[in-house]
């Protein structure tokens, strides 16, 4: 099976047999029985201000994605002297 052909719509597209050869062989076209509250990947180009707090909240946490790079609340009360040029620019 080609299983790059029709993947956008392999649950309505494809046979029963392809799905099952492709989700074995390929890790593609695989139906899952459950929702994930969050696509990690959908708007993930304009996560800073695309995503909501609590879709960045769950993508950092569960996938790495849409993390801020610093926690501006750590240090706040020697921000001058403790934080990095970096953390500043941020």
């Amino acid at each position: 099976f080609d299983c790059s052909a029709g993947l956008a719509n392999a649950a309505n597209g494809w046979s029963v047999e392809k799905k099952a050869w492709c989700c074995s062989n390929k890790q593609q076209g695989c139906t899952t029985t459950t929702s994930l509250p969050y696509d990690c990947d959908a708007g993930y180009v304009n996560w800073e201000l695309g995503w909501s707090a609590a879709k960045k909240n769950y993508c950092c946490e569960k996938t790495g994605r849409g993390c801020d790079p610093f926690d501006c609340s750590a240090g706040l009360a020697n921000a001058a002297n403790g934080w990095s040029v970096e953390k500043k620019a941020w």
